[in-house]
C-alpha cells in the first residue's frame, strides 16, 4: 500500500510540475508578449512568486517520492547497461539531475541579474524538453 501511495504522489507531482512548465512555455509566454509593459510589470511579480511557491512544494514531493521509488533499484544502478530498465532508470535520474541543474542556474542568473526575458524563455523551454524526455523514459521503463 505504501508503494502505491508513493507512486501516486510521484505521478501527481510530475503532472503538476510538467503542467506548470507547459503553462509557462506554451500559454503564459506568448500571452505575455501581447501585454503592454505596465500590465506585465504588475502581473509578473505576482505570477512569479506564486509559481515559485507551488513549484518548490511540488519539487520536494516529486524528488522525495522519486528517491523512495528508485531506492529498491539501487543495485541495478551499479550496472546501468545490464538491462533496458536499468539504462532507462539511469537516464531518468540523469535527466532529473539536469532539471535540478537548470534551477540552480536559474537561481544564480536571477541573483546576479544576468537573466533577461529571452534567457528565461529559453531556460523554460529547455526545462520542458528535459521533463518530457524524463516522462518518456519513465513510461518506457515498464514497456521495453
Amino acid at each position: 500500500m505504501t508503494y502505491l501511495i508513493i507512486k501516486t504522489l510521484h505521478l501527481l507531482a510530475a503532472i503538476a510540475f510538467i503542467g506548470t512548465l507547459f503553462f509557462q512555455v506554451l500559454i503564459l509566454t506568448p500571452v505575455n508578449r501581447r501585454l503592454d509593459s505596465a500590465t506585465r510589470q504588475r502581473l509578473a511579480p505576482a505570477l512569479g512568486q506564486q509559481a515559485r511557491h507551488v513549484i518548490h512544494v511540488v519539487a520536494v514531493l516529486l524528488y522525495g517520492a522519486g528517491i523512495a521509488l528508485a531506492w529498491p533499484y539501487r543495485t541495478l544502478l551499479a550496472n546501468p547497461s545490464a538491462s533496458t530498465f536499468a539504462t532507462l532508470l539511469t537516464v531518468k535520474i540523469i535527466l532529473a539531475f539536469m532539471i535540478i541543474g537548470h534551477y540552480a542556474l536559474l537561481i544564480f542568473l536571477r541573483r546576479s541579474q544576468r537573466l533577461g526575458e529571452r534567457g528565461m524563455d529559453l531556460l523554460n523551454v529547455s526545462l520542458l524538453v528535459h521533463a518530457v524526455l524524463l516522462v518518456i523514459c519513465a513510461k518506457s521503463m515498464f514497456v521495453l
